[in-house]
């Protein structure tokens, strides 16, 4: 062992308990560093198999109003899997108890028999069997101690109605529950809700029409060339710009 040796190994054992003390330090980033992977990983596929299995869509496109059969055209552009053709609006919204102002986006669900996209994941209850019956964000139901069986009353395209809760329910869509123009979500004043099809569609005067679209895309599918193609046929009918997921 040559002198350099020696001292190395002297200074090394004077110097052990910081020696020690940094390995320890070492070890323990490197064990948080594979936990958080392996929670980011599982985290991640959690998420995928949700998407999946709720049929979280690729493509969103709002428009003012278009007939129901140009959905059949918006299939029809190379790389659409799947569109449908949904009838959307907001609401002012009256809860019992709470005087603020507060306000709703209301989604329409496919009919019976149709699996639709952006499927909703009820909590609690069941889906909607009457004309007045809604399915309640779960965020905006916690927020207010809401449950299946209560009612809120609803301005709906200037019309006043009365609803009622029938389920609890969560969608891909609305992870993020946020107003349109807001910077932070607000579970106390904006909600979303979910509603038959065809009673939406008669509140908005949207009978035989839709006001917004879904679609999934094809694996080999080019976004951006759908979205142009969906652009320039929803131009005519008040199209406000299709977009992806992301």
């Amino acid at each position: 062992m040559t002198p350099l040796h020696r001292k190395l190994l002297r200074e090394f054992r004077q110097m052990r308990g910081q020696a020690i003390a940094i390995a320890a330090v070492m070890i323990a980033g490197i064990a948080t560093m594979v936990m958080a992977q392996g929670n980011y990983h599982a985290l991640s596929q959690t998420r995928a198999l949700y998407y999946a299995e709720y049929r979280f869509a690729d493509v969103f496109a709002g428009l003012k109003r278009a007939p129901l059969p140009l959905a059949d055209a918006v299939r029809a552009i190379p790389g659409v899997r799947e569109a449908e053709a949904r009838v959307t609006g907001y609401a002012n919204l009256e809860i019992a108890g709470f005087d603020e102002a507060v306000s709703g986006q209301i989604m329409s669900l496919p009919g019976p028999g149709d699996p639709g996209l952006n499927r909703v994941y009820l909590r609690e209850g069941a889906m909607p069997a009457a004309d007045d019956e809604i399915v309640l964000g779960e965020a905006f139901a916690q927020a207010h101690g809401l449950r299946p069986g209560d009612a809120v009353d609803a301005v709906l395209n200037g019309r006043r109605q009365g609803l009622r809760i029938s389920g609890i329910g969560l969608s891909p869509e609305f992870v993020y529950q946020i107003r349109p123009g807001d910077v932070f979500p607000d579970f106390m004043r904006f909600g979303v809700l979910w509603m038959q099809r065809e009673s939406l569609a008669n509140a908005f005067d949207l009978d035989g029409a839709f006001n917004d679209l879904a679609l999934t895309l094809e694996r080999d599918a080019s976004e951006g060339d759908v979205i142009d193609a969906l652009d320039a046929l929803l131009a005519p009918y008040g199209g406000t710009g299709a977009h992806g997921r992301d």
